[in-house]
């Protein structure tokens, strides 16, 4: 599929005064996007969180995007959490995409049993560095009912410190700190709290203002730290407007991950290329870089409606980064 870009010279001298339009010179500076089919990823060897996981990304940090795969309980005997109450020195954020789990969200460190939080289908959390969880189940409660998959990022090294006498620090130990390091946990003069929203009960769909027929779910957007997230919705047969054709961002990174149904989105590495259309369907993942071109095909962009998650750093892949910029797109 060919598309042809007439470039003005003085429009192109005014963008990079205004920032409107900016299309830079340097082929060099453009990335392409990374496509995942998370569905054909092959399963860690060492898997994670005591479940099933695929690492199928892997960022700055020591980063990780992980799918996880929870395997359903087959007796009434109390779940077993050996890590007890802990947290972690980065921000994480997870998604459930079938089945439900059981965690404790406690509010103090003295606190062994925390509130039992129950995600099922559809669950959003956005979770601060210094935000307690997990726990003991000394005084039984709630169960996971079945099987549960979710998605999880961790923005830092999966390092976890845990409470008590028996506190520790692991997974790894801080490369710049003499071995072993043990953080006092006692000195946290605060701990945070998780944000967890029940996407399938507690928000209804809206219409997005800036995109006619797409529907949005507004999950986080905290402009201060630079984090936002949304599910999106589209109907069979929706078209892209014009601005939506070929979009990136200069200093923005986007992860989309395709929950339902099918996408058409026209590759291109550079807006010199013609661009290829590719054709993903659920579990399929984008990674979106700065420089990094995001586009729709001509004609409609699903057969079937799709809706996926969407998640975007103002800078790198953690939070911290300021605002986020409004998205540019080519003329």
């Amino acid at each position: 599929m060919k598309r042809h870009y007439r470039f003005d010279i003085l429009l192109f001298a005014s963008a990079l005064l205004f920032g409107v339009g900016n299309v830079p010179q340097a082929s060099e500076q453009w990335q392409p996007l990374q496509i995942i089919d998370v569905g054909n990823h092959p399963w860690d060897s060492s898997p994670r969180f005591r479940s099933k996981t695929k690492t199928f990304f892997k960022g700055p940090n020591d980063s990780s995007l992980i799918y996880a795969h929870f395997l359903p309980r087959w007796d009434m005997a109390p779940p077993a959490d050996p890590l007890g109450p802990h947290y972690h020195h980065w921000h994480e954020w997870a998604y459930v995409l079938d089945g439900d789990f059981v965690i404790h969200e406690p509010v103090s460190p003295q606190q062994k049993s925390g509130m039992l939080s129950h995600f099922t289908q559809g669950t959003w959390l956005d979770r601060p560095a210094y935000t307690l969880h997990g726990g003991g189940w000394e005084v039984g409660g709630m169960r996971a009912q079945n099987a549960c998959t979710l998605l999880i990022f961790e923005e830092g090294d999966g390092s976890v410190v845990t409470l008590g006498p028996e506190g520790d620090h692991f997974k790894p130990d801080f490369p710049d700190q003499p071995e072993p390091y043990l953080p006092d946990w006692q000195a946290v003069q605060q701990y945070n709290h998780p944000w967890i929203v029940h996407t399938t009960t507690d928000l209804e769909w809206e219409t997005d203002p800036n995109a006619p027929g797409r529907l949005l779910k507004w999950l986080s957007d905290d402009q201060k730290e630079g984090f936002r997230a949304r599910l999106v919705k589209i109907p069979p047969g929706w078209e892209a407007p014009p601005q939506h054709k070929a979009v990136y961002y200069r200093q923005a990174s986007r992860f989309i991950y395709l929950l339902y149904g099918d996408l058409t989105i026209a590759q291109r590495n550079e807006p010199a290329e013609a661009g290829t259309t590719v054709q993903l369907s659920r579990d399929f993942f984008i990674y979106q870089p700065p420089y990094s071109l995001f586009g729709f095909a001509d004609g409609a962009a699903t057969s079937t409606g799709a809706v996926w998650l969407e998640v975007i750093y103002a800078q790198g892949l953690a939070v911290g980064g300021g605002r986020i910029e409004i998205p540019s797109h080519l003329e």
